[in-house]
Formats: structure tokens, sequence, C-alpha cells
């Protein structure tokens, strides 16, 4: 090769023309155009054409023209011919049996060109080109029009879905892609097949500069989503149907037996036990009842049995059954605003489970003797079977204790009295009592979002929270004292030093302005360790008690149903049903599936609260509307990131850029921007007054 020659070498991009420069060892200079070389193995350079160029300008020209005669090449026929001897023929045999004896350099050039762009009928090697078989030939060829078909249905699809539709049917590469978007739009890049559905994207026309976000609005363009999807559950591979066995297993039980008394299960269908809950709760498990045992005038006063009967679930779901696994699996009920993601199939715990007014309904039962200040003399647990008068909400039950012409209001009175004298003698114990409001959101069918705020501090729920307290203990000592192996929930007594106000001291303090109370309950709150569970027992500081285990909640927990099998199974029995080993792999899981299901519950709350905003309290842009005023106090404003602050009217904490002269307590207020569903974000902006 001489300086200069233009030479067929093989580069990143396929076979080439280029300008021999020099050979230094093993490695050849070519100039790729003006001001642009490349060393090459002495390998890659596939023919010398002897052409010298010594004007740069004209390889491009050059380069075209051998282009354009590469592209009249069809070797179809030549290799039906010769395809049988599957023998390797090198460049110049194979030019003169394609272009005949008379041809031309420029013809070789044309034919390297395309044979190393168009291998479906010769294979390259040291040897030649050997033409392939008939059989691999039709391979490739039939690969090729796979290709041709899916790449036609893909922008088939790609026209579809920009105009908001999609075809029908679709393909199996349509439904592949589908999924692949589906995917995207839910994982993000954290998707196995992210760089497919991008590249997808990528022949639609520009919509949005985040790709998962206009994977996602494309989806509910053609119905796959809707508009509010839920993509926290999907991230997190939360079941929504039930599989067939526990459904098939679910309709055979739904059927009240003939026969609900069996050995060692007491009626108690005599006692007038109520059942008090939210509003739009369906699996009522736990019900209250009040006897007076003794009128007495001692100090204590008059002394009660307080009957707490929980929805005795175990008895009704055979272990290791179907339901049993599919509950183990989900470990609780998920509530959402947009409806509730059952533990149990749809009307076991809703129906048939329930602790329905006027009707039977197997339980478990703890009744204790308490007198009017709280303290307890005795108790028993027993497998029960009750009869609910009535159902109240919680709105109905403070109700109740306000108009003393209610057949519930001296029932409700008396366990009040009784409950707070527990909650007193607790806190004296170290508890820490935290009323935080909170809010229901409910999102309607119809579009609707309902916001409620919701007191703790009513006397209705703290009178309830209480003896679901008191239930928890008393079982937990239950289960501490007979060595019956149990799942504790514990927690670390807070350190609550250098706060302002301890609530643990019971000493008399001034009423607390609503910024106040906000800042408190948040410090508070942050000084309390999360709980944790453990098979040892061990005291629950927050709750100032020995020890606790939750059982309250059978139908909707599913530790809560374990330990309640226990217990019913020790009672009969004297014999544990679950080992510690066995409660200590539920213990496990439980800690890891409970917070996460926690987390999607607020993640849910917080989307559709949101909206909330968006829809009811986000006003429009022009400058003759005001923008929608928030009081907020302060809880944090430090250095370095937008301050930290809760709506006074909503249980909800936001950000957003404050002076920093403004200190935790402090109210301000804020007006609302605007809302980002996609990001799950409030811009809020600082309004001082002027």
């Amino acid at each position: 090769m001489q300086p200069d020659e233009l030479v067929v070498a093989r580069l990143g991009k396929g076979a080439t023309i280029v300008r021999y420069l020099e050979t230094t060892g093993s490695r050849v200079s070519v100039a790729l155009g003006r001001n642009r070389q490349a060393r090459l193995p002495s390998d890659r350079i596939l023919l010398a054409t002897g052409v010298i160029l010594s004007d740069p300008e004209e390889l491009e020209e050059h380069r075209r023209w051998y282009q354009d005669l590469s592209s009249g090449i069809d070797l179809s026929e030549l290799w039906d011919v010769i395809t049988d001897e599957a023998t390797p023929i090198d460049l110049d045999g194979l030019a003169e049996l394609y272009w005949g004896p008379s041809r031309t350099v420029a013809e070789k050039v044309a034919l390297v060109l395309y044979l190393d762009q168009s291998t479906d009928y010769f294979e390259h090697g040291t040897d030649g080109y050997t033409p392939r078989s008939r059989a691999a030939v039709q391979e490739i060829q039939a690969r090729r029009r796979r290709e041709a078909e899916n790449a036609e249905a893909a922008e088939s699809l790609a026209d579809g879905l920009s105009q908001g539709h999609l075809p029908q049917p679709l393909t199996r590469i349509q439904e592949t892609l589908m999924q692949y978007l589906r995917g995207y739009a839910v994982h993000g890049d954290d998707y196995l097949r992210a760089a497919v559905a991008r590249s997808f994207l990528g022949r639609l026309p520009e919509g949005t500069g985040d790709l998962q976000r206009r994977s996602f609005d494309l989806l509910v363009s053609v119905g796959v989503f809707l508009r509010d999807e839920p993509l926290e559950l999907h991230r997190a591979g939360i079941p929504v149907e039930f599989p067939e066995d526990a459904l098939a297993e679910a309709a055979a039980l739904d059927a009240p037996s003939e026969h609900p008394m069996e050995p060692g299960r007491v009626d108690l269908t005599a006692l007038q036990a109520v059942t008090i809950d939210d509003a739009y709760t369906e699996e009522r498990d736990d019900a209250l009842s009040l006897e007076v045992v003794d009128a007495g005038a001692d100090a204590g006063g008059q002394r009660y049995r307080v009957g707490i009967h929980i929805a005795d679930a175990g008895a009704l779901i055979p272990r290791n059954g179907a339901i049993d696994r599919e509950a183990d699996r989900r470990m609780s009920t998920l509530y959402l605003p947009e409806g509730a993601i059952g533990m149990l199939p749809p009307g076991l715990s809703s129906r048939l489970g329930s602790l329905d007014p006027q009707e039977a309904r197997q339980a478990m039962s703890l009744l204790v003797h308490v007198n009017a200040s709280g303290e307890v003399s005795d108790w028993e647990i027993t497998p029960s079977l009750i009869r609910c008068a009535d159902s109240l909400t919680y709105e109905e039950a403070d109700r109740a204790l306000e108009e003393e012409d209610s057949p519930w209001h001296q029932m409700l009175s008396d366990l009040g009295r009784a409950a707070q004298a527990m909650r007193r003698g607790r806190e004296a114990d170290g508890a820490v009592n935290v009323d935080q409001p909170e809010m229901s959101i409910r999102a309607h069918q119809s579009g609707e979002v309902e916001v409620r705020v919701l007191q703790r501090s009513s006397p209705a729920r703290q009178t309830v929270s209480e003896l679901m307290i008191l239930c928890n203990t008393l079982l937990a000592e239950f289960c501490r004292r007979e060595g019956l192996p149990a799942v504790y929930r514990y927690q670390v007594a807070p350190d609550l030093s250098g706060l302002a106000f301890d609530p643990r001291n019971g000493a008399e303090v001034p009423p607390l302005s609503a910024a106040e109370g906000a800042l408190q309950r948040y410090q508070l709150v942050r000084r309390l360790r999360p709980a944790e569970l453990d098979t040892s027992p061990a005291p629950h500081g927050g709750l100032g008690v020995p020890a606790y285990i939750q059982a309250s909640s059978p139908l909707r927990r599913y530790p809560d149903l374990v330990m309640q099998r226990q217990i019913s199974h020790f009672l009969g029995s004297g014999r544990p049903l679950y080992p510690t080993e066995e409660l200590s792999s539920l213990v496990y899981r439980a800690e890891v599936q409970l917070r996460e299901l926690a987390r999607l519950e607020e993640q849910r709350k917080r989307y559709w609260f949101l909206k909330y905003l968006q829809h009811s309290r986000l006003k429009g842009s022009g400058p003759e509307e005001d923008a929608e005023i928030f009081a907020a106090t302060v809880l944090e404003n430090n250095p370095g990131r937008r301050a930290l602050l809760e709506l006074a009217e909503f249980p909800f904490k936001v950000r957003a850029e404050l002076s920093r002269t403004l200190s935790p307590g402090d109210t301000v207020t804020l007006t609302l921007q605007g809302v980002d569903l996609w990001r799950r974000i409030g811009h809020f902006v600082w309004a001082p007054e002027t």
C-alpha cells in the first residue's frame, strides 16, 4: 500500500473507504476525513484499491460512488448455485463468478462493502467467503421477516398511543411492549426493561421530558391505568385479588353453623354488648359490655365486670389452610382512601367474622373486674358466644355520652370514667399519650375526595383505646404468667429531657394554644422510639405497661390472629399451638411487612389529600383571584433546608422557605401555589403579613 491510497477498512460501524497513511509494526494509520485519523490492526484492512487520492476533499465522493455500486448487488442467485458445495471462495473468485472475467477494482470494492454489510448468504472467514446452508439462510430470512413485522407492529402501537387508542387486537410484540411500558411507568429506571421502554417512547411525538411520567400518561390515555392509579402498590407488589383456593375455602365457610356452641365456649349472648368503630368500618372485630356487680360505697365506688370481646377469627379460619396462608402472606389489611385491601377474603371479615348487631358470633372474651377508680381486681379469658345489641360510630358514642336519655349513656359513662382512671394510672407509670389528630380521607367513585379531621382525644375514642390497651396488656400478662410463647410488642421508654413539658410528670399546665399543641406533639413523637416485636416480654415504655401483645384485631392483622389462636388453644388444651421458633419467624416477617404497609397507607393518604387540595383549595392563578391562605405552625427551621411546618386546619406537614428569624412554635401564613400529583408535592409559599 502506498501513502494516500484508498483502502477498504472495517471500522466500528462496518467497512468503509479510507486513505492509507503508514504502517507501524502491526498497526496501520488511516485518514477518515479532514483532520480525523485512526490506527487499526492490519487485519482490519480488507482491500487495497490501488487508487491514489491526493485531495482529501474527494474522499467522501468516492465513498458515495462505491456505496451506490454496492447497493445494486444481489448475490441470492449466485448463492443458490454454489451453496451446496459449501467451500470457501476468495474475493477474486467470488467477484469473477458475479461480475465475470472483466471485473474491475471498483466492482471488487463494491463487493467487499456489500459482503460486510449483508451476511445473509456468505460468511466471512480466514479462508474467504463460505456460502451458508439453505437452512441457515431460511432462518435468517425468517428472522428478518419477524423483525420487519415487529417493527411494523411497534410503529402501529406508537401511532395508536399517540392518538389515544390501542390497535385491536394487540399482537404478541405489542402486548410485550405494553408490558414494558407498564413496568417502566411503575418502576422507572429501576425496571429491568427500562432501556427498551425508553427506546420505544422515542418513536412517539415529543411530550414531557420525564419519560416515566410520559409512559404513565400514555397508559392512562388508553385506559390501561387510571389517572389515580396506586403506583405505590404496584411497586410494592401488593396483591389485590385472592387466589382461587382461598376464595373456595371462604365460600365453604360462608354459612352459620347450626350448632355454634361447642365444649368450653361460654354463652354470653345475654350481655348488652356494643361495637364502636369508624363510620366506614366493615370488620367489627371488638365489642364492649359492662355489668354492675357491686354498687358498694367503699372508696372504690361501684364495681363492674367489663367485657372486652374479640371476634374469634382463629376458630373460623382453618390453620395452614388457603385463607390462613394468604393472610400470612398479606400480613394485614391495607386501609386506603380508595378502599381497603383485605387480609381476608371479602365477606369473611366483613360479614361472617364481624361482630354485627343481632348476630350470634364466636368470640374470645376478656372479663375484667374493675372499680370506678380503674383498679383491676380480677380477670379471666374465655371462648364465648356473644350477640351485639348495637353498633355505634365514634360520633354516635360521643353523642350518647352527652345525651342522658340515650340507652347507652350510663354504660358508656361508666366505661369512660374507668378508662380515664386507667389512663391516669398508665401516665403515672411513664406512659406518653400523644392524642395526635389524624385525617380520615375517602375517595368516592364520583371523584369527590372527602377529608375529615378526627380528634383522637374524643371521649369515645379514648375509652375504646384504653380498653384495648387493657385487653392486650392482660393477655400479655397471661402469656408471661403461663410461659406461653407469644409475640410481644415493646418500646424503649423515651427520653423527654429538655422538652418544655413532660407529659408524664402529672403537673397541671395551662391550656396550650393550637400552635403550642402542634409543636409539643411533634417533639414528643420525635422522641418516641419505634415499637418492636420480640418473643420475650419487655416493657412498652410508650404505653407505660410491663408487657404488651396485640390480639385485639384478628380480622385485619395476622400476628393478632396467631396470638388469638395461641391463647384459645392453650385455654382448651393447656398446650401451645405455635412453638417459639415459629413465632420468631413470624416476628421477623411481620416487622418488615407491617412497616411497609404503614408507609404505603401514608403515601396514598398523601396523594389523595393533595388531590383534594388541587380540586377544592387551589384557586386560579389570575391576578383577580387571591391564592388560598393556610395558617401553619413552624416545627423546624434549620439552616440549609426549607422549614418544616404543620397546617393548622389539617394535621399535614409541608415544607416552605421561611425567614431564619422564625422559630419553632411560631404561626405563619402560607399560600398554596400549585400541586404536583406525579411527584406528590404541594407547593406552599410563605406569605408574610404586611
